[in-house]
Order: structure tokens, then C-alpha cells, then sequence
């Protein structure tokens, strides 16, 4: 499913201390992808993020039942009794249920069947029937069904492989607030697989999951600062301030590359730099 890339930096031939940082920087990444387990830790995946899987809440549910139903009390008592199936894991019950609200048109079924075709719950495994129910929902605006979608597009999945379509659909879920397609944004445009590689960009979708508490983004922030690119210049006092707050969250690997920061740095990046710089 998984489509690797290594992130290399350039150094440039003057064997400057920063072109050390730019090498470690780089050499983070490579161990960061190495050894993180699946999630948004890793940086040399095209698609590190499975696909969602929601998780059960009876609050949400009134914000997931379609309104164009035609018949919305019903539908939403039937939609309820078919995600309750999901998460106590009658898979095949919830098919039975979703799958004709599914067919009425409504999106949130529509993504549980998807997710049922996708895992092989309660049907046999069939990724193409997947995207096209993930297609049918994320056309009407279903945030976690675009977001799988891309993921479908990313890992050629039940649909032909497509990086641009993927960027297409996670922008969707990003501009609607997913944290998830927003990193995955941030991680494609600085692999750069199969478009041109672009900083800049990635450091906005990055800030975007970094300000909702993405330790994983607030990291690979940082690294972004110290190898800068198009659009975006080096900014090592930016790097540590990215980093100590990912640090804060437990983000282990921004200890220590806030620990290698500073001993690279040989005093010309201190604590105090990244705890004045502004984000």
C-alpha cells in the first residue's frame, strides 16, 4: 500500500556547521520513517496514515445522518442501529442496514459500506467497490470518505494510481479541517512523488495540523526549517521553537533533535533562540 521515498537535502561545498545540520536533519527523517509504526510518525510514505476509522459517538451520529433522506427519522434510527452493528462488530448486520441507505443517497452510510468493502467486514474484501462508495460520499462532501479516497488514489488501490487525484481529495478534507490530509499534504510536497517538490507549501499544511496539536507536524516543521527550500528559507531558531513544543507533547524524536541542535550549533543556537523566535 505504502510508496516510498526518501526526503534527501543538498549541501552545499563549503562543509559549513550548517551543512551538518542539514545532513542530520536529513539523517532524522530517514530513522524517524524507520521506526515509527503505522501513523503520521513517517515521513517516507506517500500514504503513512491508514485509512480512518471512526470512532463510536452518539453525538456524532446526529451530525452524520443526512438530511435529505427521505424519511429522516427513520433513516437516522436505522443508520443508528447500523453503526451500533459496526463497532460491536456485526459486520454483517451493518451491511444489511447501511447498504440500502447507501443506496438513497447517504453519504454517511455510504462511508461505512465503503469502510466495510475496504476492511472485508461483513462482505468479501473488494477495494474497488470501496473507492467507488468512498467516491459517492466524498462527492457529497463526506470529510473521512475524501480523505480515504486520497488514500485510496495514493496507494493505487481499487483505482488507478494517482498522486495529483489523491492531493485533489486530501486538499478537500483539509480545507474542511482534517488534520490527517492536511499532514499528508504537508509529507507530498516535500517527497515531491510525482509533483515538484515545493517547501513552502508543505510547511503551510504542515502549520495547519501543527496548530491543532500534531506533534508529528510540529516536527517535521522543524526539519523543513533547517534544510529550507523553494519558498522557504532556513530558520534554525524557528527549527527549535517547532521542535520544543513538539517536544512538550511527548514527541520523542524532537527531544533529540533539539538536544543535536544545540550541540551542533556551538553556540550559535541556544534555548533561548527557539524560546523567543516567533512561529
Amino acid at each position: 500500500m505504502r510508496t516510498t521515498n526518501s526526503i534527501t537535502g543538498s549541501t552545499s561545498k563549503t562543509g559549513k556547521k550548517s551543512d551538518w545540520l542539514v545532513g542530520f536533519a536529513v539523517l532524522m527523517l530517514i530513522s524517524a520513517s524507520a521506526s515509527a509504526s503505522v501513523g503520521f510518525n513517517s515521513l517516507d510514505s506517500l500514504s503513512a496514515k491508514q485509512h480512518i476509522t471512526p470512532k463510536f459517538d452518539y453525538l456524532h451520529l446526529d451530525r452524520e445522518i443526512d438530511n435529505t433522506t427521505v424519511n429522516v427519522q427513520t433513516d437516522y434510527r436505522k443508520f443508528r442501529d447500523g453503526v451500533n452493528a459496526y463497532f460491536q462488530e456485526s459486520f454483517t448486520d451493518a451491511i444489511n442496514i447501511l447498504l440500502p441507505l447507501a443506496k438513497r443517497n447517504n453519504s454517511s452510510a455510504q462511508f461505512y459500506v465503503a469502510l466495510m468493502y475496504d476492511q472485508g467486514h461483513g462482505v468479501i474484501k473488494n477495494y474497488s467497490i470501496a473507492a467507488s462508495w468512498y467516491s459517492r460520499a466524498a462527492k457529497q462532501g463526506h470529510i473521512d470518505a475524501q480523505y480515504n479516497l486520497g488514500i485510496a488514489y495514493a496507494s493505487g488501490q481499487g483505482v488507478k494510481h494517482s498522486v495529483k487525484s489523491a492531493i485533489h481529495w486530501w486538499k478537500s478534507a483539509a480545507i474542511n479541517g482534517s488534520v490527517d490530509a492536511q499532514y499528508n499534504l504537508g509529507m507530498v510536497y516535500t517527497t515531491g512523488n510525482g509533483i515538484e517538490r515545493n517547501a513552502m507549501l508543505a510547511a503551510r499544511w504542515w502549520a495547519k495540523a501543527a496548530d491543532k496539536g500534531d506533534a508529528a507536524a510540529l516536527f517535521n516543521l522543524g526539519v523543513l526549517y533547517v534544510n529550507g527550500g523553494k519558498g522557504l528559507q532556513r530558520n534554525l531558531c524557528k527549527a527549535g521553537r517547532m521542535w520544543k513544543q513538539s517536544a512538550e507533547q511527548g514527541f520523542s524524536r524532537a527531544k533529540s533533535a533539539l538536544r543535536m541542535l544545540q550541540a551542533m550549533g556551538r553556540g550559535r543556537v541556544t534555548k533561548s533562540c527557539w524560546s523567543t523566535a516567533k512561529k
